[in-house]
């Protein structure tokens, strides 16, 4: 039946033809009662030359109706018209998903688009009712994007016309039929899965997986070719995906996803890693994320018996799928998507480890790990950087910059989370020897306690020594040394009696051999602090005088480490310029000139020149003697 605008067709007022497809054209049709706007399926006339056709349509029409579903194109009616069946449905004016081909779709979209259709077709599926004919042009989108699956039963009214089957038209659409469709076998809800996931293997690629110049060899190459490599994937996310599309398209139904939610959920970065995600889905959404899921942000200073992992990357997709690999891993994940945002994450809750991507706009991973590293309380935080780039160039730079591990993309979920829990491990150890190092340091806040006069003189003496070494061009790691060795160079006094600590007067040799002590003392309470090694030249050698005549060891010139040298020197500064039991703090002038007069005999004659040169920058009062 050939219908023209303003023809009637039962109530409904035809308004323009919409669309042709192979067995219906569709027309924008009004229906005056209601006000409301219809689409209008009219099936060709010799649907109805066969005798059994019109009873096939009435109940193929009703289950359709029978649907209820917000993503199923709802049927309001059908009938007949001098022998011509139509069915009528709502009218969406979006267009399909066909209108969308042609290329490559994100992966995000995709899955937007693609959940709700799984979810109507399960709903379908669980309702009896199969579809036999799921392909983009019968995915229609609103004009808000809302997906909506059409045309069910359609290819089943159409294969009970036994004009159809007689003549060999292919009932189905060659693209995207199952093998066992294409076999003629008998066929269930694995077959629409199957046409689901050739719809998710075009939108992915911008191509269908078999392709050939009839249509019968497109239909042979469903039930005999493997699915071909979906090589428009890049990245991490290839590896996934294609594991996901080819179990999608397997040939045998049982080897399929048991659901269509399940296809389209390991399109989801969020259940790449494992199957036991297809179990577990459900439960997330009602229970909550679960272990090792992203966790609110911990306040800061407060405690969690979790490690926390700071996964850096620009992509949305590569941040989910790292977070479903460290889903096993009984640690909290916080996500963030910049180097800017990461540094901030840093400082305000500091993670235990670090996954970077090397590969982000603005600031790249190598900065951001530089200067992660280059903060004193962060230098033990374990950074793993996670790139594309496979040269070993790429991996020298990373460990260059600071890096403790390198992966390569696209990640492994197995090596990484042996690496995630190998790093975890180290991170635990570290955290141990500084809770160790944190008792050294407060012993030695213990000593500065015990005498007022000396608050705050080892934290001055730490600033300096640093300060100086930084002039002398000394690494960061020397700098470092030179701070905490400044501030617990005499720990060891905290095996002196106080009453020698705060004698006024002058001490007797007897007290005297105790107040000299003190090096040994300190180096023997550190010596067990594995990251406290370099710290012990200090702490023995700080007394050492530069003519020899120094103690414990009588070293001489630059036999004395060079770090305990500048430490002594400027110990020796502030000390004068302090109150002290048994005098007060002296001027700067007269401190200097005792320095001076020391230089070449008690300290280094260069670091004294070089502490007086600094002036304002250590002591205001030096400015005058620089």
């Amino acid at each position: 039946m050939s219908l023209c605008d303003g023809d009637n067709l039962g109530p409904y007022r035809i308004i323009k033809p919409i669309g042709r497809g192979g067995m219906a054209t569709v027309y924008k049709a009004h229906h005056a009662a209601l006000d409301r706007y219809v689409a209008i399926k009219v099936l060709p006339d010799f649907f109805a030359e066969d005798a059994s056709f019109l009873d096939r349509f009435r109940q193929e029409a009703q289950s359709a109706a029978r649907l209820r579903h917000p993503n199923i194109l709802s049927v309001f009616d059908f009938g007949q018209e001098n022998g011509t069946p139509y069915l009528v449905t709502e009218l969406v004016e979006g267009g399909a998903l066909a209108d969308r081909l042609g290329r490559p779709v994100d992966l995000q979209e995709v899955v937007r688009v693609l959940r709700p259709i799984a979810g109507a077709l399960d709903y379908a599926h669980s309702h009896g009712v199969m579809h036999r004919d799921i392909k983009p042009s019968n995915i229609l989108v609103h004009r808000d994007g809302t997906p909506v699956l059409a045309d069910f039963g359609l290819a089943k009214m159409a294969d009970s016309v036994q004009k159809l089957t007689a003549t060999g038209i292919v009932l189905g659409t060659p693209e995207y039929m199952s093998p066992e469709q294409v076999a003629g076998d008998e066929i269930g809800p694995a077959s629409d899965r199957y046409s689901l996931a050739v719809v998710a293997y075009e939108l992915l690629t911008g191509r269908v997986p078999f392709r050939a110049d009839t249509p019968v060899a497109v239909l042979l190459s469903h039930m005999s070719k493997a699915m071909p490599p979906a090589r428009e994937l890049l990245g991490e996310l290839s590896a996934h995906l294609e594991e996901a599309l080819r179990r999608g398209l397997a040939k045998i139904p049982a080897e399929r996803y048991a659901t269509a939610t399940q296809l389209v959920e390991a399109l989801t970065p969020a259940a790449w890693p494992g199957k036991e995600r297809e179990e577990s889905v459900a439960a997330e959404h009602v229970a909550g994320r679960t272990q090792g899921a992203r966790s609110p942000e911990r306040p800061v200073g407060a405690s969690s018996s979790k490690p926390l992992v700071l996964v850096v990357d620009d992509s949305e997709a590569n941040r989910e799928l790292i977070e479903a690999c460290l889903a096993g891993i009984d640690c909290d994940v916080r996500l963030v998507a910049d180097g800017p945002s990461a540094l901030k994450a840093v400082e305000a809750t500091p993670p235990d480890l670090v996954l970077l991507d090397v590969q982000m706009p603005g600031m790249d991973g190598y900065e951001v790990c530089q200067r992660i590293k280059a903060k004193a309380r962060q230098r033990l935080l374990p950074v793993v950087m996670i790139t594309a780039l496979d040269r070993s160039q790429d991996r020298v730079k990373a460990l260059e910059w600071g890096a403790d591990d390198f992966m390569s993309k696209p990640v492994e979920r197995v090596e990484l989370v042996a690496r995630v829990r190998s790093a975890l491990r180290l991170k635990a150890l570290y955290n141990t020897l500084d809770s160790a190092e944190q008792v050294i340091f407060a012993l030695a806040a213990a000593v500065e306690a015990k005498d007022a006069a000396t608050e705050r003189h080892t934290r001055r003496v730490a600033e300096s020594a640093r300060h100086l070494g930084a002039r002398m061009g000394l690494s960061q790691m020397a700098l470092d040394v030179l701070y905490r060795g400044g501030t617990i160079h005499d720990i060891g006094k905290i095996g002196v009696s106080e009453s020698i600590l705060l004698k006024a007067g002058p001490l007797n040799l007897e007290e005297l051999t105790q107040m000299r002590a003190h090096p040994l003392i300190g180096e023997s309470i550190v010596a067990p602090l594995q990251s406290g090694s370099g710290l012990l030249p200090i702490i023995r050698h700080h007394h050492e005088r530069f003519d020899g005549h120094g103690y414990p060891d009588g070293l001489r010139g630059s036999r004395i480490p060079l770090l305990a040298r500048i430490v002594s020197v400027c110990d020796a500064y502030d000390a004068l310029v302090s109150d002290r039991p048994y005098r007060p703090g002296l001027p700067a002038e007269q401190a200097i000139g005792i320095l001076r007069e020391g230089a070449g005999t008690q300290w280094d004659p260069d670091l004294v020149d070089l502490l007086v040169s600094e002036g304002t920058q250590l002591d205001p009062d030096l400015s005058t003697y620089s």
